[in-house]
């Protein structure tokens, strides 16, 4: 056999390999977001009706084995820039992005959702249709329609969002910018 038929034969092997692995790790993760979704339907504590007036009533105390801090949950679908990784300069996407690593330059997802989350690290400018943050940034922010920094969101520079939520524990450091909203124009003919 000639080395041409031997490199084919190779070839056919490390393919054969790369299909094997990645059917691996698909059937890993279905199997981790399953046990994700059941730890999520966990019984709920009702609570008693009270007989006096609404005034009266003090807010429910939540028990602190119960209530978990509020976080960024995993993408089904999208980009993701996992925790290893860093980019420098432009990322320009069309469908949701998540942050685990670094960013340094310009994220642009008008039109999806994009998440930080406590290992992420932004430096510079993201746009997105709704933002969330629970790691770090410095620059612009600019959210179409809301931005949410999460409890151990670090965040210093230019908010630009219609709305704002913001959660207990942020850290921020930043001047808002509200734009005014554009007019729309309906056309009846």
């Amino acid at each position: 056999m000639g080395i041409q038929v031997w490199f084919i034969v190779l070839g056919v092997g490390v393919m054969t390999l790369i299909v094997w692995d990645g059917k691996r790790r698909k059937l890993k993760q279905r199997s981790s977001s399953a046990a994700g979704i059941a730890q999520k339907k966990q019984a709920v504590k009702a609570a008693p009706i009270s007989n006096q007036p609404a005034e009266a009533m003090s807010p429910p105390q939540a028990d602190a084995s119960t209530v978990t801090p509020p976080s960024i949950e995993a993408l089904s679908c999208g980009s993701r820039i996992g925790a290893a990784t860093h980019i420098l300069g432009k990322v320009i996407a069309d469908e949701p992005v998540l942050i685990k690593g670094r960013l340094e330059g310009t994220l642009i997802a008008p039109n999806h959702p994009v998440s930080v989350t406590a290992s992420g690290h932004v430096a510079s400018y993201i746009e997105g249709s709704c933002v969330d943050i629970d790691g770090h940034m410095v620059g612009t922010l600019k959210a179409n329609t809301k931005a949410t920094l999460l409890s151990r969101a670090r965040l210093q520079g230019v908010v630009d969002a219609p709305r704002l939520e913001c959660m207990a524990g942020a850290w921020l450091q930043i001047d808002v910018a509200q734009t005014a909203s554009r007019q729309r124009v309906a056309i009846v003919s």
